[in-house]
């Protein structure tokens, strides 16, 4: 092999590699849901402040039963129902792209320990009809103390 093919090799080959680590490390503008408390700490009985950002191109919906769920930390994530609900699962609301939703929760009768939400939405659907959850989102780990 002559010294200019190792020379071409060589730089295609650093160009490759170089290539690759920018696609990993440059961020890339990912869509989500960002679902965010407004404590790290709570007692039983607080109000949990609860942001949901829309940051998909699509509008995210709501179960008018279950806008939420709690899960306790323990050796894995354990997700309970912490009521019953009595009424029929339909499409409450949605938020649009770019769009912010946010509610307050009285912290219902919880184990001590590390939880998060868990936030069931569906993505197409339309208000009044079935809920059919096909995304779930997880909010920060806080502490209910």
């Amino acid at each position: 092999m002559k010294k200019e093919d190792f020379l071409i090799i060589l730089v295609g080959m650093s160009i490759l590699v170089l290539v690759i680590l920018l696609s990993i490390f440059i961020p890339r503008n990912v869509e989500s849901v960002n679902v965010l408390t407004d404590n790290e700490n709570y007692d039983i009985g607080d109000s949990l402040k609860v942001k949901i950002e829309n940051k998909t191109e699509n509008n995210i919906c709501f179960s008018s039963c279950y806008p939420y769920y709690f899960e306790k930390k323990e050796s894995a994530w354990n997700n309970y129902r912490y009521q019953k609900c009595l009424k029929d699962d339909i499409v409450e609301n949605c938020v649009r792209p770019n769009e912010v939703k946010a509610f307050e929760v009285k912290i219902p009768s919880l184990e001590k320990g590390t939880h998060r939400m868990v936030i069931p939405l569906c993505t197409e659907c339309d208000l009044n009809n079935s809920f059919n959850e096909n995304e779930r989102f997880y909010s920060n780990e806080f502490i209910i103390k």
